[in-house]
């Protein structure tokens, strides 16, 4: 019995102490620096920035139990705004706005218990928003297959731009409706144009809106467009040609000996790595293999540095006359290609016709310089951005008459015959160059 009273005294000890522990504490302690107010701020300088204000603060000197400042505003469509920086700054930016008129933002101080001090205001008038000045500079022209889009973001703000095209939502009644899938993204202050495809060759009304992460939305730019026509070359009727002595090779080839044919003073075609990296893998629909590779020259005098010839050529008759509004390369997908290494940066396009009799036995004389083309490079090559990223391996496009840089070309020539003349790669120490996929596009005048 005695024992029996021994074990019911220490559960009931274990409980009471139980119930006691779960009184005072429950998951993290909260610290207790009782209900008062924390001083208020003082503003010590405001500086408008574009959709923004900074504001530059001083909190109350004493109180060591100061944990954040909090800002807070309502925007245009009545959402509670809030911003925050912890005690150790002195400035907070305050992002969102539109328009160049008068907000109120509201500033209070924080304390460890979330006692808030009273609000200290700030009425300033904000910079012009990224979107504004993007929706200002927005530009749609038509263009081959469909519309051309021009923007400015010098800082490199993140939005995104909505494409509306006109729909018949019930019978005579016509309205513009949102495509996602067209919608274009910005967060680069150099990639700021963009084509979109593929639109019919009549005129259409389109409409653009551009919008920001804060929910912000401009105003609507409407046009009526007519694309120009545009057909997708089909690389089926492409083929390689062997005019200019193009040879396999696993390694690159003396100049001297193999680079010029004898009897023309013509440079050769490349030296490919084998039938698999042959010319004809640039025009098998296949954009993500590990196609084409042609091997640069290189001349070196007896017992002197070896040096590589940087243009290469490659030829091929096309079995149709036509005249090219862009074209698009596909470089290999692995990452050490990217903005780097064999991936083609500077290239021309040369083009003839049957007319030209002498097309096997001079060059360049009677060919036409169709245009030449220079790749973009990234804003920072060290720190590479995934909207450039996605443009290189899938977006790299060149529009024959636009982004041509030499001005002895004629992008508006028509051709039957193409010699592609590589000229740069991104690693110009690189013996190599490497494509996939030439892809085209433009106008078959006649196929044969």
């Amino acid at each position: 019995m005695k024992r029996y009273l021994i074990y019911t005294l220490v559960v009931l000890v274990s409980n009471l102490m139980l119930v006691s522990c779960m009184d005072s504490y429950l998951g993290i302690e909260q610290l207790d620096l009782g209900t008062d107010r924390p001083e208020k701020l003082t503003v010590d300088k405001v500086v408008p920035a574009a959709g923004g204000l900074e504001i530059y603060f001083s909190l109350p000197a004493g109180n060591p139990n100061h944990a954040q400042v909090v800002a807070t505003y309502r925007n245009k469509m009545g959402g509670q705004m809030e911003f925050k920086v912890s005690r150790y700054s002195n400035k907070i930016l305050v992002e969102g706005f539109t328009g160049t008129d008068e907000v109120t933002v509201d500033l209070a101080v924080v304390d460890e218990s979330g006692n808030r001090s009273d609000v200290t205001q700030v009425k300033e008038k904000p910079l012009l928003s990224p979107v504004e000045i993007a929706r200002q500079s927005l530009a749609a022209s038509p263009a081959f297959g469909g519309v051309k889009l021009e923007w400015k973001n010098q800082q490199a703000h993140r939005f995104a731009i909505h494409v509306l095209t006109e729909d018949e939502i019930q019978k005579g009644v016509k309205t513009l409706i949102e495509d996602p899938s067209k919608t274009v993204y910005s967060s680069d202050s150099l990639n700021t144009a963009t084509y979109l495809r593929q639109y019919d060759n009549i005129e259409q009304k389109f409409g653009f809106v551009l919008s920001d992460k804060w929910g912000n939305r401009t105003d609507t730019l409407i046009q009526l467009i007519t694309p120009y026509k545009e057909d997708i070359i089909d690389f089926n009727r492409i083929e390689a040609v062997s005019y200019f002595n193009p040879t396999y090779g696993t390694t690159s080839k003396d100049y001297a000996e193999f680079g010029v044919d004898p009897l023309t003073g013509i440079q050769n075609d490349a030296t490919t790595h084998s039938a698999t990296f042959a010319p004809q893998t640039m025009f098998n629909g296949v954009t993500t293999a590990n196609d084409f590779l042609a091997r640069k020259f290189y001349m070196q005098a007896p017992g002197g540095e070896r040096t590589y010839l940087n243009d290469v050529y490659v030829t091929f008759d096309l079995h149709q006359d036509l005249r090219l509004s862009r074209v698009q390369i596909y470089p290999r997908p692995s990452s050490s290609y990217l903005y780097s290494r064999s991936s083609v940066k500077r290239f021309r396009i040369w083009g003839t016709n049957d007319a030209n009799a002498a097309r096997w036995s001079k060059f360049p004389d009677d060919w036409t310089l169709i245009g030449e083309y220079v790749g973009k490079m990234p804003a920072n090559p060290a720190s590479i951005t995934q909207e450039e990223t996605d443009y290189f391996y899938s977006r790299q496009e060149y529009a024959i008459s636009e982004d041509n840089v030499n001005p002895e070309a004629t992008p508006t020539a028509s051709f039957r015959y193409m010699r592609i003349q590589l000229m740069e790669s991104y690693t110009a120490t690189e013996n190599f160059y490497t494509i996939n996929e030439f892809k085209m596009f433009g106008e078959v005048i006649q196929a044969y």
